[in-house]
C-alpha cells in the first residue's frame, strides 16, 4: 500500500470513529494533557448543555467540575495521566451549563501516550436518578426493618402490660372494697392505661394503625364495661380449654382467670406439648386459646394441626401485633376469633361463652 492509500484508509477509520461517537448515547469528551477539551459529542452536549462550539478549547473543569468534585478530581487526573486506570469509573458531582448539579458516572482512559495528541478520553452517564432510587430503597428498606422492629416491641410490651393489668384486676377483686391497697391498684391501672395509649402510637408507627383503632380496646375503658370479671362475664360450666402462650406469666394469669369463670383450663407455654396434649386426647378440649407469635411453633401453624385433627373445636387466637396479612392468614386457617392485648382478659369469657353456645347450637342441628 502506497502513502496515499494509507493516508486515505486512515481517514476512513478516523472518519468511521467519528461517526460512531456521533451517535454514542453516552457523553463522550476528549481533552489534551492541559485539560482544555479537543471533542465533544451530541450525547456530552444534550448531557452538560453546552454545544460543541462552546465547549471547544474551554478547559473541562471550567465546563463541568464543582466545588465538591474538584477534591476528586485532583486526585484522578494527576494519576490518570502517570498512567493509572480507573477499570470501575469514578462517580462526581457535576455542573451542566443552567448551574444545576447532577451525579455523574465517568470511564476514563489515557489515550496517545508518549504523542503530541496524548489526552483522555470520558464517557459520561447521568446516574442521579440511579443513585436517588437507591437511596429511596435503603431508605425504605431501613423503615420497614424500623417498622417491624416497632411492631415486635409492641408485642412484648403488650404482653407485659396485660400481665401488670390482668394481676391488678384479680387482686382488686380479692380485696375488700374499702381495702387501703384498692388506691394503689387503681393507679396501676391508670398507669396501665397511659401505657396502652403508647402502645397505640407504637403501632401506628409500625404501620398497623387499622388495626390498632378498629380493635384495640385500652385496658381502663374495658374495666370500666367490666367492673367484676365474676359478675359481668358469662360463667362457664366446667368446659375444659387449652390455653398456649410463651409468656409464663400470661398462662399463669389467663389460667386463674378462666378458672374464677367456671372453666378447667390446660396452659402451656410450649406449642410443642400443647399439641401434644391435644392429639393425646382431642375430644378433651371444648375450645382451644393460641398466641400468635410464640418461639417453637407459630400460631397459625399450632391452629392448623389442631384444626386437622378436630376441625370443629373453637380456636381462638390472641396477639399484641397484627398485620393485615397476618389477620387473613389467621382467619383462612379456620381461626374463629382473634383477640388484641391487652384486652385479652376482659374479652375472653365472652368469646369462650359465645363461641361454645354456636358449637352445642350446631351439634343440636
Amino acid at each position: 500500500m502506497d502513502a496515499d492509500g494509507g493516508v486515505q484508509q486512515l481517514q476512513a477509520i478516523n472518519k468511521r470513529l467519528q461517526l460512531y461517537l456521533d451517535r454514542a448515547p453516552l457523553a463522550c469528551i476528549v481533552w489534551d494533557t492541559d485539560h482544555i477539551v479537543r471533542a465533544w459529542n451530541p450525547a456530552a452536549a444534550a448531557t452538560f448543555g453546552y454545544s460543541e462550539a462552546e465547549a471547544i478549547g474551554r478547559h473541562i473543569h471550567e465546563l463541568v467540575a464543582t466545588p465538591a468534585s474538584m477534591p476528586i478530581i485532583d486526585e484522578v487526573c494527576p494519576k490518570l495521566l502517570s498512567g493509572t486506570e480507573f477499570p470501575d469509573g469514578v462517580t462526581l458531582e457535576t455542573r451542566r451549563k443552567d448551574g444545576s448539579h447532577m451525579q455523574c458516572h465517568w470511564h476514563l482512559a489515557l489515550v496517545d501516550r508518549g504523542t503530541a495528541d496524548e489526552g483522555v478520553i470520558a464517557f459520561a452517564s447521568d446516574v442521579t436518578a440511579r443513585l436517588q432510587a437507591e437511596r429511596d430503597r435503603e431508605l425504605l428498606e431501613k423503615s420497614r426493618a424500623l417498622a417491624a422492629m416497632a411492631g415486635g416491641i409492641a408485642h412484648d410490651f403488650n404482653n407485659i402490660l396485660l400481665a401488670i393489668c390482668g394481676n391488678a384486676r384479680l387482686a382488686a377483686e380479692d380485696l375488700p372494697a374499702d381495702h387501703p391497697a384498692q388506691l394503689s391498684l387503681a393507679e396501676v391501672q391508670r398507669a396501665s392505661a397511659r401505657a396502652a395509649g403508647i402502645i397505640t402510637q407504637i403501632l401506628a408507627f409500625s404501620g398497623n394503625e387499622e388495626e390498632t383503632s378498629k380493635d384495640v380496646v385500652l385496658f381502663h375503658d374495658a374495666a370500666a364495661q367490666h367492673p367484676s370479671l365474676g359478675s359481668q362475664v358469662p360463667r362457664g360450666q366446667g368446659q375444659s380449654v387449652l390455653y398456649v402462650d410463651d409468656e409464663e406469666s400470661l398462662v399463669y394469669l389467663v389460667t386463674r382467670v378462666l378458672q374464677r369463670l367456671g372453666y378447667r383450663v390446660a396452659g402451656f407455654t410450649d406449642a410443642n406439648e400443647a399439641l401434644a396434649a391435644f392429639r393425646s386426647n382431642p375430644a378433651a378440649y371444648e375450645a382451644v386459646v393460641t398466641d400468635l407469635s410464640m418461639p417453637s411453633m407459630s400460631g397459625i401453624e399450632f391452629a392448623s394441626h389442631v384444626l386437622q385433627l378436630r376441625p370443629e373445636v373453637p380456636v381462638v387466637m390472641t396477639s399484641g401485633y397484627v398485620r393485615a396479612k397476618d389477620r387473613e392468614s389467621v382467619m383462612k386457617t379456620g381461626v374463629r376469633d382473634l383477640l388484641l392485648k391487652p384486652n385479652t382478659v376482659e374479652e375472653l369469657g365472652d368469646v369462650l361463652h359465645r363461641l361454645m353456645a354456636q358449637s352445642r347450637a350446631q351439634g343440636a342441628s
